[in-house]
């Protein structure tokens, strides 16, 4: 299973290095698409008093003027190819914004 590292290489080699970045922009981009990732505070397993395992959970948001389901399948492609676990929790128009909104949430052992 693959880290965080290679989930972000990921999403900016399909939405380009500046369009996919940790948190928030200061303003709306100008571009469209583009997207952002945000951690969730994760879980630790432990086992005779020693961290077993660490699930990093992360929701990962893209943004779209339209209902994209091509580069939607091309993420979920790249989650299953890092072997990375995903669920779709946000799949919105929003008026306010004029954009699609789809968000995953992810989880990358560590």
């Amino acid at each position: 299973m693959a880290g965080r590292t290679q989930l972000v290489e990921g999403m900016q080699n399909i939405l380009g290095k500046q369009w996919f970045i940790y948190g928030g922009y200061e303003s709306r981009p100008g571009h469209l698409p583009y997207g952002n990732y945000g951690e969730i505070p994760g879980e630790s397993y432990y086992a005779d008093d020693h961290r077993y395992i660490e699930i990093e959970k992360y929701v990962v948001r893209l943004v779209t003027d339209h209902k994209d389901f091509v580069l939607e399948d091309t993420i979920e492609a790249l989650f299953e190819s890092l072997e990375i676990g995903f669920a779709k929790i946000t799949d919105e128009y929003v008026k306010t914004e004029k954009v699609y909104c789809q968000e995953w949430e992810v989880a990358v052992l560590g």
